[in-house]
């Protein structure tokens, strides 16, 4: 899996994370990546300014929108409050 900063995303697997409003096929951006002992993205949905911090297993990246050219900048960030 080759997920780069400010690639589109699609979660594929929200299993824990139901309780903060993730669901399987939310989209969002990748905002950054970690590495402890996995890799980690920092998740940003698309309709929001929240984090989410999970790793990178439960993401592929949304072929459509990338090939469409979308990526996170300032002008597909959320504007909406947290």
């Amino acid at each position: 899996m080759d997920i780069k900063t400010g690639d589109p995303l699609i979660l594929v697997d929200a299993s824990g994370m139901e309780e903060e409003g993730l669901t399987e096929g939310m989209k969002g951006w990748c905002n950054s990546i970690t590495h402890v002992d996995k890799q980690y993205i920092f998740f940003m949905p698309s309709e929001t300014k929240s984090m989410f911090v999970m790793t990178a297993d439960r993401f592929v990246v949304d072929e459509e929108a990338k090939a469409a050219g979308l990526e996170l900048n300032q002008d597909t960030i959320a504007k909406g409050s947290l």
